[in-house]
């Protein structure tokens, strides 16, 4: 009955001091940055996307200009369509522009700014985000005081479990303030792109975008803990960042059990690359070890941080 009675005391300090850093996440700062970073990576390449499809279709109308007036050529014989269907030198330019316009569909358009968010800028702000908000106690000086109310344990679930619900809203923010920027481009550009000779592929169902939206989720999980971690562990997040971020940009995947690879290989199968950004192929890696392997790693990262943290005293922070 004691052990039981202690384990639901435990329960509650958890629950409580999770209460009061879901709160400090909702109004603290870094959430409102990391939101205005997504949004304004996302208006970006939104207009990027329009330039790109232009560029698609005016190339596209010049090489057929040169092949009717140079070489001959109708248009179905050019895109594959005659007696010879390897003689098509238009294709590929022609298949290009129909994706390149598919990407202002306002679901498809989503879709690829959830892309980019996961595999190219997500990480970065992740990673810096589970730094910052995880070392705030350090940085306030409030660190003494908390674990002598809240306990060691509780405060560490508290910030994991609170990192974990941030990730989660921060990437269906970005969702929807990506599908409110796709739509409001595709209504104001969709009558200057000329379509006439294309085949456009129609724009995906709102589920299509789920499992983007579970993919960058579980990204941003991954480095928000893994930026939580380094950053605990050196006390300072100013010390892990510049390393970090060389360390992402730089260094290669140095093989198929890197964490980057691993997540590639989890989202590759399950993911459409129409006519926006394209990764490059991971090496391949099941995707039940590459699933295992990540929640080892993240488990291992957490213990060993916990189990330093845990012998340090609060006072010398």
């Amino acid at each position: 009955m004691t052990t039981e009675t202690a384990s639901k005391r435990s329960i509650c300090a958890i629950g409580r001091t999770l209460r009061g850093d879901l709160r400090y996440q909702w109004v603290s700062r870094h959430f409102l940055y990391a939101a205005t970073s997504f949004a304004a990576v996302m208006s970006a390449f939104s207009l990027g996307a329009y330039a790109s499809a232009r560029a698609a279709v005016d190339s596209l109308h010049r090489e057929w200009q040169f092949l009717h007036e140079d070489g001959g050529y109708t248009f179905q014989r050019a895109i594959g369509n005659g007696p010879d269907t390897t003689d098509a030198p238009l294709k590929e330019t022609w298949e290009a522009a129909g994706q390149a316009v598919a990407g202002l569909h306002p679901v498809q358009g989503a879709v690829n700014l959830l892309q980019v968010l996961c595999f190219v800028i997500g990480p970065i702000v992740f990673f810096t985000y589970g730094a910052v908000a995880a070392t705030r106690d350090a940085h306030y000086k409030t660190l003494k005081f908390r674990v002598v109310r809240e306990g060691r344990r509780a405060l560490f679930v508290s910030r994991a479990a609170s990192l974990v619900a941030a990730v989660t809203a921060l990437t269906v923010t970005a969702l929807l303030f990506a599908l409110a920027t796709t739509t409001a481009v595709h209504l104001t550009v969709s009558d200057r792109v000329d379509t006439r000779l294309l085949r456009v592929p129609p724009d995906m169902s709102f589920t299509g975008a789920l499992p983007t939206l579970a993919m960058t989720v579980t990204t941003g999980v991954f480095f928000a803990l893994l930026g939580m971690c380094a950053a605990v562990l050196f006390r300072r997040p100013l010390y892990v960042l510049p390393v970090f971020v060389a360390g992402f940009f730089l260094v290669p995947i140095l093989s198929r059990f890197d964490p980057r690879n691993l997540l590639m290989a989890l989202a590759y199968p399950h993911m459409e690359f129409i006519g926006g950004f394209v990764p490059p192929a991971p090496r391949p890696v099941g995707e039940f070890l590459a699933a295992l392997l990540l929640l080892l790693g993240v488990a291992g990262m957490l213990a060993a941080t916990y189990a330093v943290e845990s012998r340090r005293s609060a006072y010398t922070t």
